[in-house]
């Protein structure tokens, strides 16, 4: 179990290097804030120390033990879906050391100055757990999943172990964000093909850039900017933690079903606010467990431990 001293000396640690990150951060972020708008993706070396991502790749191992222990499948008898990564939601509402890294300051104020937004909330946060063995991520892009008004969106990628070719490698489409348009790539269904993607003007002519990343690294990528992620042919999980982030006062844009709003009730037009996507850029303490209780349709989701308890 984790212990509690390292929990509190972790968490002076992380305020106590405030003022030297605030110091790496302006003389490095004109180029990288540059590159983003450039490319829709850049990573950020060394934003956190190799004994804090040591900590919460065992934090996160255990939350997803417990939330995933009903489920017994074997990588093969997953849907082709899941035998590219299993997903484990919104952990930082069930687990307040995950909380810790998902609201992480360090994370969140790059976020807020890559998006160009004084404040920033919460989609959601998920682990992603790539197996050994597991399949390629299809080619595709997250906005047309997330029924958000405006292209304000971006994902911090956090790896819990080193990334290279073997592993689950990330590769983006660089500049593709740029089209603005969204196209809705089915990956859930089952394999994409060449003759799904053919028409998307975004990515025509375009070959992924892969990233290797050491521990401590975090990729940031934009809402809109397309990637996929290589097989697993190592014999280790890929552990990555992820938080989706939103500018503040974003409205809800269609119907389309999606927890994050479903669950607290927003309605198409209105504004994305509730104790489900709090506020994580800036803020002094961490946010609450939500008290929006989740609705009892949700509970095949929750048995599979893709989604919180109540």
């Amino acid at each position: 179990k984790i212990d509690q001293k390292t929990t509190k000396d972790l968490t002076l640690r992380q305020y106590s290097y405030k003022v030297f990150f605030d110091i790496f951060l302006s003389s490095m972020s004109k180029e990288l804030i540059n590159q983003f708008q450039e490319k829709g993706f850049v990573t950020f070396p060394s934003v956190l120390e190799v004994s804090e991502i040591e900590y919460y790749s065992q934090v996160i191992k255990e939350a997803i033990k417990e939330r995933k222990q009903a489920d017994l499948r074997k990588l093969s008898d997953k849907s082709l879906y899941e035998q590219s990564f299993t997903q484990c939601q919104n952990l930082w509402e069930d687990y307040l050391e995950v909380r810790k890294l998902t609201f992480h300051k360090k994370i969140t104020k790059i976020a807020a100055d890559l998006l160009g937004v004084k404040c920033l909330r919460l989609w959601h946060d998920q682990a992603l757990v790539k197996e050994s063995g597991a399949r390629k991520t299809d080619v595709h892009h997250d906005k047309p999943y997330w029924p958000i008004r405006g292209n304000q969106t971006i994902t911090a990628w956090i790896p819990l172990t080193k990334i290279d070719s073997t592993n689950g490698q990330l590769g983006f489409y660089s500049g593709s964000h740029k089209y603005l348009e969204e196209e809705f790539v089915d990956i859930f269904s089952g394999e994409v093909s060449d003759e799904d993607i053919k028409n998307i003007m975004a990515i025509r002519g375009n070959k992924p850039e892969y990233q290797d990343l050491a521990l401590g690294d975090v990729s940031f990528h934009h809402g809109l900017v397309f990637h996929e992620a290589k097989e697993n042919r190592s014999t280790g999980d890929r552990l990555v933690h992820t938080a989706i982030f939103f500018a503040d006062g974003a409205v809800r844009d269609t119907s389309k079903s999606h927890f994050s709003l479903d669950r607290p009730g927003i309605e198409v037009g209105e504004v994305i606010a509730s104790d489900v996507t709090p506020i994580a850029f800036p803020i002094k303490k961490l946010p609450n467990q939500p008290n929006t209780p989740i609705h009892e349709s949700y509970k095949f989701f929750q048995e599979l431990g893709l989604l919180p308890k109540n």
